[in-house]
């Protein structure tokens, strides 16, 4: 092969490689300033592993929501629950579906069939089980946020999240312990000398 051929089709590689993570960037912007914003109460997590590395491990409350009429699903198959905001601006789970709903929002999930007392509880797991830190902060959110879940196990503890919504796909914003962000949470306690 001649070198030109070889450097051509080099160069198409680089730039193939470069586009894909700038694409992900891209969507994950994307969500992030034009996406439906969103509060998901949050659930307490087993504290032996609440925390991995940089990020804060999460779960949802509620995560349960009535199949669309005449609709069947398969265990732990892809699904899309259609939301709506209560009048607090957290989500409400108001349907799910093997396809995406015509209007409104909705996030893809994977739908799990939970037997309760010899019914079906058509329930799923979202994907957005991370918050993402600076690492120095994490261990000080991680150990606030299992303190906060534990002390007050309520539906209304003041734990969650605002997500970004658009197209079936989410994007954290922020993480609320005791109804204020984490990060201002941290610099408030880091001033009065608590962990």
């Amino acid at each position: 092969m001649n070198a030109k051929l070889i450097f051509g089709l080099y160069v198409i590689l680089a730039v193939v490689q470069l586009a894909v993570p700038f694409g992900q960037i891209r969507k994950y912007e994307d969500i992030l300033t034009t996406g439906a914003v969103y509060k998901l109460r949050t659930a307490p997590v087993d504290p032996y592993d609440a925390f991995r590395g940089r990020y804060v491990a999460l779960n949802y409350a509620g995560t349960e929501a009535p199949l669309r009429k005449g609709e069947r699903l398969e265990n732990r198959s892809t699904a899309y629950v259609a939301l709506r905001r209560d009048g607090n601006g957290f989500a409400q789970f108001v349907e799910l579906s093997g396809e995406p709903p015509l209007e409104g929002d909705y996030l893809r999930v994977q739908y799990f069939s939970m037997n309760a007392i010899g019914e079906d509880v058509p329930s799923f797991r979202l994907p957005y089980d991370k918050f993402f830190m600076e690492e120095a902060q994490a261990p000080q959110a991680e150990a606030a946020y299992r303190k906060h879940v534990k002390r007050s196990g309520d539906k209304d503890s003041g734990t969650y999240v605002v997500m970004r919504v658009k197209a079936g796909r989410g994007v954290i914003e922020e993480l609320y312990i005791g109804n204020k962000p984490v990060r201002d949470m941290l610099k408030k306690e880091g001033a009065r000398g608590k962990p």
